[in-house]
């Protein structure tokens, strides 16, 4: 009997991308295909269109902050008497606030925005929140309570400018483009003080700057002393020659427009800077002797040709009694402490000393300046005068943990990140010694608004220069 064998047909075992692609071709009709292709290149299209979105908040952002730093382009002349501007629609002074938002706008509506929560910033929010109760409780108790009102909401919008810089800074791209900006913005602000001075004659008292928005000479001076740090770090740390050259320049033009204003206080501030920076970063000593020795030759060039206003600046540094201005301040801080004992607590309302200190008896304040800017000459005594000992104590917590976190990120940092971290630290503290004469962050004072954006955009680097820091440390 013979045996049968049955064979059985091989299993063929088709992988599952080709079923899936058979069964689409054959399955699927062709108008079913036709769609998916449709979607596909509708999502390429749409995500091409939010890159172009994206791009184009960047540069309107950085564009903004430009004008906010360089304060806008003159309103019809660069230098005294000629060399006019063919541009006169670049003065606007509300330019640069327009581009600031209208990038955010952009950069938020593109999808650029990675996360809407800020890590890096948990630790401020007890301090503001605490900044931000004193205030409210100040202008509940206010005197002026509508004048109050309008400072208060100044103070919110503020904080939420800083906020949206803060989200679009997490963007690497853009956090590397700002640098480069604000040394392109800080450089033409200080060419144009110095082609102005130049004019008006070294050996002559700066008073007003009249091709740029900032105007006043303190106003230069803060803004000169706010970016300083920031542009010798830049300088001592960058790797790309060209860049560091850019920021080399910009910070000696610095200097010598900070001289040439013939502000003490700025012209002492921008040196003490210039120490703490070496002072945290010791082993920066022969990029520091390079500096030195630059700052001496110019230094020398300078009071040469100022001889007059150096011996002046001098002899009134060390000889306070002999400036006039001095005894004003006196009087002003005397007129400040008079407000804080009549209502200690609370104080006489946020925003309202331009108003309340015409109210005393026998005021020295001049009366052109009422409502128009009328300050203490003391940012301390300001904040004491219109929001009491809450306020008061209030503002030195919220800058005491922002030095606190910037001085923790220097200690953590490497060598390089060492010398970004202390160029925002002593930005910081140049500010906080700067308002020890002046209060140009005050409500109504000229270019108040854009002075404390440009202090919140110092804050905000400083403190993604600390995030970076910490980021860092964690990959290690």
């Amino acid at each position: 009997m013979r045996r049968t064998r049955t064979i059985r047909p091989a299993r063929v075992v088709v992988p599952r991308r080709e079923v899936n692609s058979i069964d689409s071709s054959r399955v699927c009709p062709s108008s079913q295909r036709v769609s998916i292709i449709r979607a596909h290149v509708a999502g390429k299209d749409r995500r091409a269109l939010d890159s172009r979105v994206i791009t184009a908040g960047r540069w309107l952002l950085l564009a903004g902050l430009l004008f906010m730093v360089t304060g806008d382009g003159p309103t019809s002349t660069v230098r005294v008497s000629k060399w006019l501007t063919p541009f006169p629609f670049l003065a606007y002074p509300w330019l640069y606030l327009f581009l600031v938002l209208l990038g955010v706008v952009c950069f938020v509506a593109g999808g650029g925005v990675k996360s809407w929560r800020l890590p890096h910033l948990r630790f401020i929010l007890v301090p503001l929140a605490a900044l931000v109760g004193a205030f409210v409780l100040s202008t509940a108790t206010s005197q002026v309570h509508t004048m109050s009102a309008t400072a208060l909401l100044s103070v919110l919008g503020i904080i939420a400018t800083c906020w949206a810089l803060a989200l679009t800074f997490q963007d690497e791209r853009l956090r590397e483009a700002i640098w480069p900006t604000l040394a392109i913005a800080v450089l033409l602000l200080a060419v144009r003080v110095v082609l102005w001075r130049r004019d008006e004659g070294l050996n002559v008292a700066a008073f007003q700057v009249l091709n740029n928005t900032w105007q006043g000479k303190l106003q230069l001076a803060w803004v000169f002393n706010l970016m300083a740090p920031l542009l010798l770090v830049r300088a001592m740390g960058e790797r790309r020659r060209l860049l560091a050259a850019l920021y080399w320049f910009t910070w000696v033009v610095t200097g010598v427009a900070t001289y040439l204003l013939f502000s003490r206080m700025g012209s002492i501030v921008f040196a003490l800077a210039t120490f703490g920076v070496w002072m945290l970063n010791p082993r920066q000593w022969r990029k520091v002797l390079v500096i030195l020795i630059v700052a001496l030759t110019i230094g020398a060039a300078l009071v040469a040709r100022s001889d007059k206003m150096f011996r002046f600046v001098v002899t009134t540094i060390l000889e306070p009694e002999r400036d006039p201005g001095v005894e004003q301040r006196f009087g002003v801080w005397r007129e400040a402490l008079r407000m804080f004992r009549s209502r200690p607590i609370t104080g006489t309302g946020l925003g309202t000393y331009d108003e309340v200190t015409y109210r005393l008896d026998r005021t020295t304040a001049e009366p052109f300046f009422r409502q128009n800017g009328w300050h203490a000459h003391n940012v301390y005594l300001h904040l004491l005068a219109e929001t009491g000992t809450l306020g008061l104590l209030a503002w030195c917590f919220f800058w005491y943990a922002i030095v606190a976190r910037l001085l923790c990120a220097w200690k953590q940092a490497d060598a390089r990140y060492r010398l970004y971290a202390a160029g925002a630290l002593w930005a910081v503290l140049a500010f906080l010694v700067l308002s020890i004469t002046e209060v140009l962050i005050g409500s109504h004072v000229h270019a108040s608004l854009r002075m404390n954006l440009t202090i919140g955009l110092v804050v905000v680097l400083g403190l993604h220069i600390a995030a970076e820091i910490d980021r860092r440390r964690s990959l290690h």
